[in-house]
């Protein structure tokens, strides 16, 4: 009985075929290293993630961690790690291309490769649907998953031979430079946001009307004078709506989040119009969110509309901005032990710049603007990630 084979093989540069892939011990194809560092070790902290491989901590957690790093394992440069257990969703294996050497937990095992190209098999390691991925749930461990670098070394993998190693690696390496370049540049992009935010909301730069004349100062009104808290309830005729943090609302039955919630309490869901505002008395992030469209939400939110004299998506901004997060908003802001608690009261009072309404027109078009190009480099991110996936699963089986 033949065993499976790769639906996409390379081939040599003669144009001949590779020899057939063979199964080995992972234990046969790794070196493990294992050196250690005390106290006093000034190595910097690595941690190792699913979405960005291999970051300094304190860039991953956006804060300085203290802990005791005795027994921490060094982490040189292009050698690979993986935090040996799980919530349950995967083991993810990344190289350090970060620095010459770094420093990981005790809980990340560290490696190189003995006869193998390290990159082709951590991206064998990572491929979602690869023999290892089912091996690796079914290690042993309680609550969560475990997978021990003993574990890891027993396991059986086919591998290609190094000639066909190199063309493997080489194809996914361009791959992976330009989802690199195109991570860099949504960076860019979503930086010049910020920046262009921050100018207009510290009023450092003004727009002109269309036949070039100044707009009028921007007033300040609070804002109960530029919205109404709205309480409608008993719409169970409208689609309960799930928010999410930056990107608005969404159908709860068109989510991929699934939320269990009790059907019969929905007359108590307050309803939204499309472009109403929706805060939440615990606010992670802090700003506002807006309803993409008709539905209902639940009682623990609270539903603002604007009046004539407000544009949505001109405050939609303003509530996402740090103008607002970090400076109007957080003298109504006091922390909880599992969250943030918003005093309403407080909230109601709030004083918010008015522009005049053409002037907040002609800025949410500018935001918009650049929100498209974002959005459109988003899009064409995902494309090269699930390019590189598809690919994955079709040379590593």
């Amino acid at each position: 009985m033949r065993m499976n084979v790769p639906k996409l093989r390379f081939k040599a540069d003669d144009g001949t075929e590779f020899s057939e892939w063979e199964e080995k011990k992972i234990g046969d194809l790794i070196e493990i290293y294992d050196e250690k560092v005390n106290s006093d070790c000034e190595l910097p902290i690595l941690t190792s993630s699913k979405k960005y491989g291999i970051q300094f901590q304190n860039d991953h957690f956006g804060r300085e961690q203290l802990h005791d790093i005795s027994g921490y394992n060094v982490l040189p440069y292009g050698y690979c790690t993986y935090r040996n257990r799980s919530d349950g969703t995967d083991f993810t294996f990344n190289i350090n291309t970060l620095c010459k050497r770094g420093i990981v937990s005790k809980f990340y095992p560290v490696f190189t490769s003995k006869t193998t190209d390290l990159y082709v098999l951590t991206s064998l390691l990572n491929n979602e649907k690869s023999t290892v991925k089912k091996i690796a749930y079914a290690a042993k461990g309680t609550g969560q998953k475990v997978l021990s670098i003993s574990d890891l070394q027993n396991i059986n993998v086919r591998i290609p031979c190094v000639a066909e190693q190199k063309k493997i690696a080489s194809f996914l390496l361009t791959i992976d430079e330009i989802i690199t370049a195109t991570e860099a540049e949504l960076t860019t992009w979503e930086e010049h946001k910020k920046g262009v935010m921050q100018k207009i909301f510290n009023r450092e730069v003004r727009f002109k009307a269309d036949d070039g004349s100044e707009f009028p100062e921007w007033e300040e009104k609070k804002m109960t004078e530029l919205f109404t808290r709205i309480v409608e309830k008993n719409r169970t005729d409208l689609s309960p709506l799930t928010i999410i943090q930056g990107k608005g609302t969404v159908r709860r039955d068109e989510s991929d989040r699934r939320i269990a919630y009790d059907k019969k309490g929905l007359k108590n869901y307050k309803a939204v119009k499309k472009d109403d505002f929706i805060v939440h008395l615990r606010s992670f992030e802090g700003g506002l969110e807006i309803a993409n469209q008709d539905g209902i939400v639940s009682p623990a939110y609270h539903v603002y509309r604007g009046n004539g004299n407000v544009c949505p998506q001109f405050y939609y901004s303003y509530f996402r901005s740090n103008n607002f997060i970090k400076g109007r908003l957080a003298i109504c802001v006091t922390g909880v032990r599992d969250g943030k608690n918003i005093e309403m009261d407080t909230f109601d009072e709030l004083l918010l710049p008015c522009p005049s309404h053409p002037e907040q027109k002609k800025i949410a078009d500018c935001l918009s603007s650049l929100d498209d190009v974002i959005n459109q480099i988003q899009a064409e991110l995902s494309v090269w990630k699930e390019f590189k996936k598809g690919l994955l699963q079709q040379m590593f089986v």
